[in-house]
């Protein structure tokens, strides 16, 4: 596990998660939040197949020893979403693999914060260009758009057990690419 760092705004805070309790917390935001929102999207049987092999406080572990950088995002000292991000090896790209937020706070612009602080660090470390994947039939998909992410492709990557994540590759290009 990491050092533990924090970034607060407000009553906002983006907690690095740095030991398996972080983890854990993580791990059950990640159960509420995939079963809630995901299941219209991919199905109950997609979402029990990924959440334990993907998002079990065993497997945020092992991502944040392969250098995922997991941050859980706090309200009122509340946690009610996390993200994680990975630097690319090209050390121009970053990798935006998670963001998510619970039920009862989305449409508080946390998302839209927690994408500031991202690209804050991303300006800090000399990145151009942050990008993601996101399901095809998932509605963050426009709110990304309106962020300034670009589909660049259509990605469809085998994930084992007769299932598939069909998604597209959405990039920003960042300030400092434009310089």
């Amino acid at each position: 596990m990491v050092a533990h760092s924090r970034m607060s705004t407000a009553d906002i805070d983006f907690v690095s998660v740095a030991s398996p309790a972080d983890a854990a917390v993580v791990a059950r935001l990640a159960a509420e939040i995939w079963y809630e929102y995901y299941v219209p999207i991919i199905g109950r049987e997609q979402v029990d197949y990924m959440v334990p092999r993907f998002q079990s406080e065993a497997a945020i572990c092992k991502q944040i020893d392969a250098g995922l950088q997991y941050f859980l995002i706090r309200r009122s000292g509340a946690a009610c979403g996390y993200f994680a991000i990975e630097p690319q090896p090209d050390g121009r790209r970053m990798f935006l693999s998670k963001l998510y937020v619970l039920k009862a706070s989305r449409q508080h612009g946390l998302a839209r914060r927690a994408l500031a602080f991202i690209e804050a660090r991303c300006d800090a470390a000399g990145i151009d260009t942050l990008w993601l994947t996101v399901n095809k039939f998932n509605p963050a998909v426009h709110a990304y758009e309106r962020l300034g992410f670009v589909n660049v492709a259509d990605v469809v990557a085998d994930i084992g057990g007769g299932y598939v994540m069909d998604d597209f590759r959405l990039e920003k290009a960042l300030r400092k690419a434009a310089q």
